[in-house]
């Protein structure tokens, strides 16, 4: 579907940020309240948005945004520990009165093409509709637990847990981006994201009122005794009352990570030990978290499982080639992708001690032909081809070959991006 006549994409000024805001407001039927606009910039990357503008008056009013977009970048880990270029789409939306023309298809065919001139690998985005972007070529890549665990629940001891030093304060971006950033750094789980990007490190401090139960955001810190950051949690507390006149307030955190096992029992310890509260509810977790481990009774915690990040493969030999893999394979995989005509084909991928080497194959025979949302799904090792096999969504040479690629794909931890864009 082409962009309908009337209509014209643009790279979008920072000077624009708030036409932007209006409009995807207007996408996700939002409040946009004046006293929050400069929280909602803050989570705007203002230096890279792009847009459908109206250029005949038969659309509207000349000049204004009927859609937008806007792209983070990050630094993404991928299995083995090596950090790749992504593009970190957010804020994608259509003014109600400017649907079905296509413009959402033009500015996602933008989108790509951009992201493959700065060379990076991959996109990637959280969907608030998900039948939508596997339209476009992405994968369900990672899974997350929302979960919910009574103050008080007990943990497992971990050696060191108690040498190491704990502040809850307001949060502050001076204090404590480089905390965030430190530890960002040094995760190694596939899917987590670094903050080399000022304006990615930036949202994590916007505040917008609609996000208020009752304070503002404030920043617990793990640290050793010689100041090195080894764990961090967003958090905000809702006071409440139960009938019986006890105190059952709720601890929320926003983003949390932890370097260490020793980092995450402090972390911990502390959230479920604050004063007049009775819960603690975090996201977004791993399916294979820490916190499921080191519990004393799992069963305490109440966990609900959501779509985490969707990724996209841009530069599919590049990608391939920076992940390393669970098992030596030496496979064709078909692949198909329509936006992309740069990824369509065969490629044989050879993994020798893990490490891969990608060569087009246009002759060989194919092993495992697949979509490119699907291999975006399998990327991270979260999904696994012999799963997405069983669903119909891969088609194998035989078991044997399915086997062996599946394998190669997986990961040893369960990825998760614990970083909201």
């Amino acid at each position: 579907m082409s962009l309908a006549p009337g209509y014209r994409l643009i790279d979008v000024a920072p000077s624009r940020v708030g036409e932007v805001l209006r409009v995807a407001s207007w996408a996700f039927a939002d409040e946009l309240k004046d006293e929050d606009l400069p929280h909602w910039e803050i989570m705007t990357p203002a230096s890279r948005m792009l847009g459908v503008e109206i250029d005949d008056a038969s659309r509207g009013t000349v000049g204004t945004l009927a859609g937008v977009a806007a792209t983070f970048r990050f630094g993404m880990r991928v299995p083995g520990g090596a950090e790749v270029p992504v593009a970190g789409l957010t804020g994608v939306g259509v003014h109600t009165g400017h649907r079905r023309r296509g413009l959402l298809t033009a500015m996602m065919a933008a989108h790509l093409e951009d992201a493959r001139r700065r060379g990076e690998v991959a996109s990637a985005l959280y969907a608030a509709e998900t039948s939508i972007y596997q339209r476009f070529g992405y994968g369900l890549a990672s899974w997350q637990a929302t979960v919910r665990v009574p103050r008080g629940a007990g943990l497992r001891p971990v050696p060191g847990s108690e040498d190491l030093l704990v502040a809850i304060e307001p949060v502050d971006p001076a204090r404590h981006g480089p905390v965030i950033s430190s530890v960002q750094a040094r995760l190694t789980r596939p899917g987590s994201m670094t903050l080399a990007d000022p304006e990615a490190l930036a949202a994590r401090f916007a505040d917008p009122s609609v996000r208020h139960q009752s304070e503002p955001l404030r920043m617990l810190t793990v640290t050793t005794p010689d100041g090195d950051p080894r764990a961090f949690a967003m958090l905000r507390r809702r006071s409440a009352w139960g009938d019986d006149a006890l105190p059952d307030g709720v601890v929320t955190t926003q983003e949390l990570a932890a370097l260490d096992a020793a980092a995450a029992h402090r972390l911990w310890s502390v959230l479920l030990d604050i004063d007049l509260m009775g819960t603690v509810t975090a996201d977004p977790l791993a399916l294979d978290d820490p916190l499921l481990h080191l519990l004393e009774d799992p069963r305490s915690a109440r966990a609900r499982v959501f779509d985490n990040l969707w990724l996209r493969l841009v530069d599919l030999p590049a990608a391939l080639e920076a992940r390393t893999y669970a098992a030596d394979v030496d496979t064709v995989l078909e692949v198909d992708d329509p936006l992309v005509p740069d990824n369509t084909g065969r490629w044989h991928l050879t993994v020798d001690g893990g490490d891969a080497r990608v060569a087009a194959a246009p002759e060989a025979a194919p092993d495992v032909r697949l979509g490119i949302a699907d291999l975006g799904a399998a990327y991270l090792g979260g999904t696994s081809l012999a799963a997405l096999a069983s669903a119909g969504r891969v088609i194998a040479r035989d078991a044997a070959a399915l086997e062996l690629a599946s394998a190669a794909f997986g990961a040893a931890v369960a990825p998760v991006c614990n970083l909201h864009f």
